[in-house]
């Protein structure tokens, strides 16, 4: 099996109601056809996440940054 892995920032909501992570479809605008395939936003650097924690803590106050491990592995080749 195939498996490669990356690093990146994410938004944790940190709700009570248990939300996880913002998802990919949070701030509607400008989304890349590229991150149609993931279910949650992600970022290249802490200072970019950062730059939309205010947005997401009107929502979920306690909302942190936090850096993430994303594996991808290969489940079926079509």
């Amino acid at each position: 099996m195939r498996e490669e892995s990356f690093k990146a920032w994410a938004i944790d909501t940190r709700s009570e109601e248990g939300h996880g992570f913002i998802g990919r479809y949070y701030w509607y605008q400008n989304l890349p056809d590229s991150s149609e395939g993931c279910e949650l936003a992600l970022f290249l650097t802490k200072a970019k996440a950062m730059k939309y924690l205010p947005q997401a803590r009107e929502a979920f106050p306690k909302a942190q940054v936090a850096r993430v491990l994303i594996t991808v592995k290969i489940l079926k080749y079509s």
